[in-house]
C-alpha cells in the first residue's frame, strides 16, 4: 500500500459525492465508507501517493462547490501497524446471488 487517503464529511450525501469524485479523478480504491457519530462519515481510499493526493484534491474542490465541509489527510507509505489497523475497516464486497428466474 503506497498511500492512504482519509476524508471526513457531514452526511452521507457529501460522503457519496466525495467518494464518487475521488474514484473518478484518479486510480484509487475505496477501502471504507463508514458513518461514525454525529452525522459524520469517514471515507478511506488507497493508491499510489500522487493518485491519492489527486483524488483528495478533486473531492475537496467538488464539495467546496456545494458548500459541504470536508476534512482530509493523506498518509504516504503507512507503517505496517497502520495498514493492519485499516484492514479491519476494509469493505467486504457482498456476494450477489443470481436470480434463477432471470435469463
Amino acid at each position: 500500500m503506497d498511500a492512504l487517503g482519509f476524508m471526513e464529511t457531514c452526511g452521507r450525501i457529501g460522503a457519496i459525492i466525495a467518494t464518487d469524485t475521488a474514484l473518478k479523478a484518479a486510480d484509487v480504491n475505496l477501502i471504507s465508507l463508514k458513518r461514525v457519530s454525529g452525522g459524520l462519515v469517514i471515507v478511506i481510499i488507497e493508491g499510489e501517493v500522487a493518485a491519492v493526493h489527486e483524488a483528495i484534491s478533486a473531492a475537496k474542490n467538488q464539495l467546496r462547490q456545494i458548500s459541504c465541509g470536508l476534512l482530509t489527510n493523506v498518509i504516504p507509505r503507512p507503517d505496517e501497524v497502520t495498514v493492519e489497523l485499516i484492514e479491519k475497516f476494509r469493505m467486504r464486497t457482498p456476494s450477489v446471488k443470481e436470480d434463477p428466474g432471470r435469463d
